[in-house]
């Protein structure tokens, strides 16, 4: 079933905080830094006011959300019981065809699922990193999209 995507309002401040923790929490390869608060914080005072955010919603609320900023996708999680339904597909699909010349993002090594994501959806890994540079200090990964230019005579 398509989701239905639109673009984040100040209102959805406090569903997207709420879906964004429980999809970090997924990963529990990492440690816990932030509270559902401070995620809360994040959203209003960051994400929104700093990334064009998209959701994808159906008829339970919003399922997926992804947060460009030009070229790069900041933030990008699927709520856990909706993990494997499309919407994160059709939000990667849309970034792709907003009319940036390419997509990059970080991706914490560990997380295969997430990888298996990118790389099945024509990203390639360009740049990895001891997490030396990350908040939570965790080896991660940079992908890049670039879309195919086809060639006619």
């Amino acid at each position: 079933m398509p989701f239905t995507l639109r673009r984040a309002t100040d209102a959805d401040s406090d569903a997207i905080a709420e879906l964004f923790f429980a999809s970090f929490r997924l990963l529990t390869f990492l440690p816990m830094l932030h509270t559902s608060e401070g995620y809360r914080w994040f959203v209003a005072n960051v994400m929104l006011e700093e990334c064009a955010v998209t959701v994808a919603e159906d008829d339970t609320g919003i399922v997926s959300f992804l947060a460009l900023h030009g070229e790069e996708v900041r933030q990008f999680y699927t709520r856990p019981d909706c993990i494997g339904r499309g919407a994160g597909t059709q939000l990667i699909e849309a970034a792709k065809s907003s009319g940036v010349a390419a997509l990059e993002l970080w991706c914490f090594q560990a997380n295969t699922r997430a990888r298996r994501f990118y790389e099945a959806r024509g990203f390639r890994a360009i740049r990895f990193t001891d997490g030396a540079q990350n908040a939570e200090r965790t080896p991660d990964v940079r992908y890049r999209w670039e879309p195919s230019h086809v060639q006619t005579d």
